[in-house]
C-alpha cells in the first residue's frame, strides 16, 4: 500500500504546483476506492460463502436428526401395527379352538403387550362399536361403546384405511389414576365374507414421543415437534401442554408453508408464533401415516459464529477506512508541505533575495512573455518603467552598504505597494535599478504610474544628506511598445533606459517619457 501511495505522490508531483493537491486527492481517492471495493467484494463473497455453508451444514444436521427420529418412529409404528395384527389374529382364531377362561383369554390376547411401556390400552371393538376385549377392562365392568369415534368410523366406512392414527385424545383410563394424552392406532377386522367385523385399537401414550425427542440435542432455542399434515400438534419439545392437540391449520405460518409440506422432506425459515423465535425448520414425513416430523434450529444459534465473523469483518473494514483516511490526510499534509517548499524554492529562484521583487532572470521572462502576447494580439500593448535610485553611490559612501540595502528594500516595498493590478510586476534589474512591467497600459497611463511612484518614494522622507533634496528620490524612464520602431522587447527596454537618463540629466526625481511616445 505504501508503494501505491508513493506512486500517487510521484504522479501528482509531475503536475503543476497549483494542481498537485487536487491531483493527489484524485489519485488517492481512486486508489483507495478501488482497494476498498476489492476488499469489500472479497469480504462479501467470503461472508456469503460462509453463510451459505453454515446454512447447508445446519440443514444437513437437522436433516440427520429428523431422519434418526423418523426411523425410530416409523420402526415403532411398524411394531405397533404388527401388535395390532397379532391381536386381531388371536381374537379371530382362539387358541386350539378351545374355550378359554377370562384369565387365559387375557393372557392369550394381551400377554405380550399388556405391560409394554407407553401402550396405555389395547382393545377389540365389534362391528357395533362395543368393546369385546380390553387390556385395561376389569371383570364385571360394563362394555363401553365407541361407535361414534373417528378411529371406528374410518374403518367402518372404508376398507383401504390400513393403520389409522387418530388426533391426540385426553383419555380417562381405568387404573391410570389421571387423564392421559394418547393417540389411538386402529386397524380393521374383516369377517370371513370380507364384511366389516370391527376394529382392534391401541392407545399410545404421547409421552413416548416426548421421551424420544428429549433425548436429542437441539441447541439453544431448538425445537422438535410432530404434527399431522392438516396442522394438528401431537408433540413439541420443549414440552408445552397447551400445544398438544392444538389445530394450527389456520395460522399464517402454516398457510405459508403448506405448499412446502406437499413434499416428503424439506426445509424453510419461519418465525414461531408461540415464542417469536426465527428458526430453520427441517421436516420429514413419517411413512404410511399422516404425521410430519419437524426439527427447528434457532437462527441465532445457527449463525452465532458467522455473526461474530461478520462483526469482526465490519470492524476491520471500519479500522481500514480510518487508517486510509488518516493516511490520506497525512499524505495530503506532506504534499502541502512539499508544495509549499517547492513554491518557496521557485520564489527564491525567481525572486531577488534583497528586495523581494522579481530577479533579473524572472524579469526577462516576464518581458519576453508580454512581448509574445503582443505579437499574437495586435490590440494588446505594454509599457515599461525603468527606475533608478538617485544619488545612491553617495548614500552608500555616507551611510554604508547596510543602510543602502535598507533603502533598496524600502524603495522596492514602495513600488510593490503602489502597483494596483495583479498583472503589473516589478523586478530588480541590477544594483539600484528597477523595472516595472505594465501590461495593457498606454504611454499616458504609464507616465501617470511613474509619477505616482516618484511621489510615493519622495513621501517616504528617507534622509539622504548627500542629495540636493535631502531625501531619497527616484528617477523614472517610460517607454510604451511601438510596433513601428520596436522589433524586440530589448528595444522597448532600451527606450525606457534612454528616457531614464534624460530624467537624470533634467535634475532627477522626475519622470521622462521616451521620445518615440
Amino acid at each position: 500500500m505504501e508503494a501505491v501511495f508513493a506512486l500517487c505522490v510521484n504522479c501528482a508531483w509531475g503536475q503543476a504546483g497549483g494542481h498537485k493537491i487536487k491531483q493527489l486527492k484524485k489519485y488517492l481517492v481512486v486508489v483507495l476506492g478501488i482497494a476498498m471495493l476489492m476488499v469489500v467484494i472479497m469480504c462479501a463473497t467470503t461472508l456469503y460463502q460462509s453463510y451459505r455453508q453454515t446454512r447447508l451444514s445446519a440443514v444437513a444436521n437437522a436433516s440427520n436428526v429428523t431422519l434418526i427420529a423418523q426411523r425410530a418412529i416409523s420402526r415403532n409404528m411398524e411394531v405397533l401395527s404388527l401388535s395390532l395384527d397379532t391381536l386381531a389374529y388371536r381374537y379371530q382364531h382362539p387358541l386350539g379352538g378351545r374355550r378359554l377362561d377370562d384369565a387365559q383369554r387375557y393372557a392369550y390376547l394381551f400377554g405380550s403387550t399388556a405391560n409394554v411401556s407407553h401402550i396405555a390400552v389395547m382393545a377389540v371393538i365389534d362391528a357395533s362399536g362395543t368393546v369385546q376385549a380390553s387390556s385395561r377392562r376389569r371383570q364385571g365392568d360394563p362394555a363401553p361403546n365407541y361407535g361414534d369415534r373417528s378411529y371406528f368410523l374410518a374403518h367402518r366406512d372404508s376398507t383401504a384405511v390400513g393403520l389409522y392414527v387418530s388426533k391426540p385424545i385426553l383419555a380417562n383410563l381405568a387404573n391410570a389414576g389421571h387423564d392421559v394424552r394418547v393417540v389411538v392406532l386402529s386397524k380393521r377386522l374383516f369377517n370371513q365374507d370380507g364384511s366389516f367385523g370391527g376394529i382392534v385399537v391401541m392407545a399410545l401414550d404421547l409421552s413416548y414421543f416426548r421421551e424420544l425427542f428429549e433425548g436429542l440435542s437441539l441447541g439453544a432455542d431448538g425445537v422438535i415437534s410432530l404434527y399431522s399434515d392438516d396442522g394438528v400438534a401431537y408433540m413439541r419439545v420443549p414440552f408445552s401442554e397447551q400445544v398438544i392437540g392444538r389445530d394450527l391449520s389456520n395460522s399464517a405460518n402454516f398457510q405459508r408453508i403448506q405448499s412446502a409440506l406437499q413434499h416428503e422432506e424439506g426445509s424453510f425459515f419461519a418465525r414461531a408464533h408461540s415464542d417469536g423465535v426465527e428458526r430453520l425448520y427441517t421436516f420429514r414425513r413419517i411413512p404410511d401415516s399422516p404425521l410430519i416430523l419437524f426439527v427447528g434450529y434457532a437462527e441465532q444459534a445457527i449463525f452465532k459464529s458467522w455473526y461474530k465473523t461478520l462483526y469482526a469483518v465490519i470492524l476491520s473494514l471500519f479500522i481500514f477506512g480510518l487508517l486510509s483516511a488518516y493516511l490520506l490526510s497525512h499524505v495530503r499534509q506532506e504534499l502541502r508541505r512539499r508544495v509549499a517548499t517547492e513554491r518557496r524554492l521557485e520564489e527564491l529562484a525567481l525572486t531577488d533575495g534583497l528586495t523581494g521583487l522579481l530577479n533579473r532572470r524572472a524579469l526577462d521572462e516576464a518581458l519576453q512573455a508580454a512581448w509574445e502576447r503582443c505579437r499574437r494580439n495586435l490590440n494588446s500593448t505594454f509599457s515599461v518603467l525603468f527606475i533608478d535610485v538617485d544619488h545612491f553611490k553617495p548614500y552608500n559612501d555616507t551611510y554604508g552598504h547596510k543602510l543602502g540595502d535598507t533603502v533598496l528594500q524600502e524603495v522596492a516595498r514602495t513600488i510593490s505597494e503602489n502597483l494596483p493590478r495583479h498583472t503589473d510586476c516589478a523586478g530588480r534589474y541590477g544594483g539600484e535599478e528597477f523595472v516595472v512591467l505594465l501590461e495593457l497600459t498606454d504611454a499616458e497611463g504609464a507616465r501617470l504610474m511613474a509619477q505616482r511612484l516618484c511621489d510615493a518614494v519622495y513621501s517616504r522622507l528617507i534622509v539622504h544628506a548627500s542629495s540636493p533634496l535631502r531625501v531619497v528620490t527616484i528617477s523614472v524612464g517610460v517607454a510604451t511598445l511601438q510596433r513601428a520602431h520596436h522589433r524586440r522587447v530589448e528595444d522597448v527596454l532600451n527606450a525606457a533606459d534612454a528616457a531614464l537618463y534624460q530624467a537624470k540629466r533634467d535634475g532627477r526625481n522626475t519622470v521622462r517619457v521616451s521620445a518615440m511616445d
